[in-house]
């Protein structure tokens, strides 16, 4: 703060200062041009201000002229956030932020969004920073108020009261045997011993087996005071061609490749040799299928969707070939099948392009091509 300036002095500056604003004449304003080097600046005397607001502050403190008016001030702005709160959806009484609170949490969600950058924190972010300009400006947000109006409750839906005899007659069921009740389909039927079993995976997870876990856990956590059912757990099974698995099978080929496929006459010409079945309880997941022992060509090689990316169909493979040894395999496949990469995995080598090799075949929607690479695995001797 600048020391006072001598009152002598001052009184002659303000002298001066008068005389020359009565010896102003007033005449015709006149507009003319001024050149910038004619235009000088004028300087307000500041040191009359400076003089008062020195002695202000020796009279009085910040502290003792605002300290009367806080009571008042407190006072009001409880008023007003009293008459501006709301209730939230819990019933708990909400106030307005004031306006250091606005800045403090718009700045504190600044500093988080670099560790969590989450779309909540950007707009709320976002919304308190416009706030703050609202409240530099003395403005205040807009609020959208619905009407005040009456809500006309839907008419209640009358039940239908059951038939009384349907009531007697499910009342009158004392038990249900196994093999018809609706948990015997949950749990599947005693388990017998497989035919043709060929090996057992306990380890490989597939995409549909993880899904029905999720599902089962979210139940059990959905519905805590249920009984909770006991899942039993199964491995992937690999076994040769049974008549029972035709059905299915030949649905998963038809899905896979195109209709009118069957594979009933595989049951005459060896299965043990020139078959393999996944399986998933008694769901067929996968099948792989030779022509024959004699003539060991790969007519199908499928796995059912959702089940696939698990080693399954390389694991089918590997059971052909090791239940074939010492023989040649070859088969036909579309050039941009993905199955190539495991087919030259294995050592299948192309020795022929056949144009338009699946043209009466496939589906004309379908994205695999028409053309196919003929590949042979050859057996070397040793």
């Amino acid at each position: 703060m600048s020391k006072p300036a001598d009152s002598n002095h001052s009184h002659t500056e303000d002298s001066d200062y008068l005389e020359k604003q009565k010896s102003r004449k007033l005449g015709p304003r006149k507009r003319q041009k001024l050149s910038a080097a004619s235009t000088s600046a004028f300087e307000f005397p500041t040191d009359i201000l400076l003089n008062l607001l020195d002695k202000f502050e020796r009279d009085v403190s910040f502290e003792d002229t605002v300290q009367p008016l806080l009571p008042e001030f407190i006072k009001q702005r409880h008023a007003m956030e009293v008459d501006q709160a709301e209730y939230d959806a819990m019933g708990r009484k909400l106030r307005p932020l004031r306006a250091h609170e606005v800045v403090s949490k718009a700045h504190q969600l600044e500093a988080s969004l670099e560790a969590n950058p989450s779309t909540a924190n950007v707009i709320l972010r976002r919304k308190l920073v416009v706030q703050s300009s609202l409240n530099k400006l003395g403005l205040s947000e807009r609020k959208i108020q619905a009407p005040n109006m009456t809500v006309t409750p839907l008419p209640a839906h009358k039940l239908s009261q059951p038939d009384p005899e349907v009531l007697d007659a499910l009342y009158s069921i004392r038990t249900t045997p196994f093999h018809t009740s609706f948990i015997s389909r949950l749990h599947g039927t005693p388990q017998h011993p497989t035919c043709g079993l060929i090996s057992v995976d306990w380890e490989t997870q597939t995409p549909w087996m993880e899904l029905l876990e999720d599902i089962r856990e979210h139940y059990c956590l959905a519905h805590p005071e249920r009984d909770q059912p006991v899942e039993q757990t199964a491995p992937l099974t690999y076994t040769t061609l049974q008549p029972a698995h035709l059905d299915q099978i030949h649905d998963l080929l038809e899905r896979s490749f195109w209709a009118g496929i069957d594979v009933g006459d595989s049951l005459d010409y060896q299965p043990e040799k020139a078959t393999i079945v996944a399986m998933y309880k008694k769901l067929v997941i996968g099948v792989a299928i030779l022509k024959s022992p004699m003539e060991t060509y790969i007519m199908y090689l499928a796995v059912k969707a959702g089940w696939d990316r698990s080693q399954i169909a390389r694991t089918m493979l590997y059971h052909l070939i090791t239940m074939n040894p010492g023989k040649d395999i070859s088969l036909h496949v579309s050039t941009n099948n993905s199955a190539m990469l495991l087919y030259n995995q294995f050592g299948f080598k192309a020795e022929e392009f056949v144009a338009g090799f699946y043209a009466k075949y496939q589906d004309p929607r379908s994205t695999l091509s028409n053309n196919a690479f003929k590949l042979r695995l050859r057996h070397l001797p040793i």
